[in-house]
Order: C-alpha cells, then sequence, then structure tokens
C-alpha cells in the first residue's frame, strides 16, 4: 500500500516538473509571437497586449514564474504596445476574459478544452508549454534542444483563422 501511495505522489511531482530553460525560452518568444500576428490591433484591451497565463492551482507558481520573466525581459513593454501578462486560474477562467492570447500548461485536461476553445473561436494565439498540446488543438509550442524550435499546428491554424506575417512562416515548423 505505501508503495502505491509512494508511486502515485511520484507521478504527480513528475506530472509538474517545468524545465526552467523553456520557460525561460517562452518568455521570451511567445510575446514577440503575438506581434506577428496581423490583426493585433483588433485583438488589444485598453491599449495593451494582454497574454492570459490560465493554470490549474498545481501550476501557480509556474504560471508566476512565467509571468515574472516576461515582466522583466520586455518591462509591460513590446515594441510601441503595452504588454500585460495576467495569471488566470481555470476555475475563475470566464469566456467574458479579454486577452490577445492565452498561455496553457497542460492541453490533456478536459477543463483546458473550454480555453483552447474561446481562444480558436475568437481568433486569438493559444501557446502551449508542451509541444505535445499541439495535438489538443494547441496553435503554437517550442521545443528546446540543442536548438529552439517553434511549432505550428497546421490544422489549429486553418481552425483559428489567424494571419501572421509572412516571417513567421519560415521560421515556424508546420505540424500537420
Amino acid at each position: 500500500m505505501r508503495i502505491f501511495i509512494f508511486l502515485f505522489f511520484a507521478l504527480n511531482l513528475m506530472a509538474l516538473s517545468v524545465d526552467p530553460l523553456l520557460l525561460r525560452a517562452q518568455a521570451s518568444v511567445f510575446p514577440k509571437i503575438m506581434l506577428l500576428d496581423k490583426n493585433i490591433e483588433k485583438k488589444l484591451t485598453d491599449n495593451k497586449l494582454v497574454l492570459s497565463i490560465v493554470h490549474t492551482d498545481d501550476e501557480h507558481k509556474y504560471a508566476q514564474k512565467l509571468k515574472d520573466m516576461i515582466d522583466t525581459e520586455y518591462k509591460h513593454m513590446l515594441g510601441k504596445l503595452g504588454l500585460e501578462p495576467r495569471l488566470v486560474s481555470l476555475s475563475d477562467f470566464n469566456t467574458s476574459t479579454k486577452a490577445g492570447a492565452y498561455y496553457i500548461f497542460d492541453a490533456s485536461s478536459t477543463e483546458i478544452k473550454k480555453v483552447i476553445s474561446h481562444a480558436k473561436n475568437n481568433k486569438r494565439i493559444c501557446f502551449g508549454y508542451n509541444y505535445q498540446d499541439l495535438k489538443a488543438n494547441v496553435l503554437i509550442s517550442l521545443f528546446v534542444k540543442e536548438k529552439m524550435y517553434i511549432y505550428l499546428s497546421k490544422s489549429a491554424l486553418q481552425e483559428y483563422k489567424i494571419k501572421f506575417t509572412p516571417i513567421f512562416y519560415k521560421i515556424a515548423k508546420v505540424l500537420e
């Protein structure tokens, strides 16, 4: 019985592990990708780009860390636009929440599907922590190994109906 309890907690801890290098890369790259959306002006909230970081209670400390990294790197400005990363608890997520883009940590949760659907229906970018999240209809994710790769889901792109500047299609790896 003790072994099962230990395994349960060990698996939970492994599921919550977040790669600090990947998180730092995402904090640096994802806001810049938001600027490559051809219709970004229509997605501003109070003249700011808002990136909603949607998280569960277990992911809160990682969400806070991502927000802090974005704040430190960009100092609330992205080019000439204001940038505001916002923490949004999944339990508090509301479809009336205004954001230019969404970030999620784990697309396998059934509750997170409403965030992905909301992003898709409102033509908002949905970033995923893990490139495996692309299977759940997340639009963009990063993979860091020897190099950094930006992955773009071709099927999700067709559903989201977002148009990016041509340079983005040259730097992103489009996955079927």
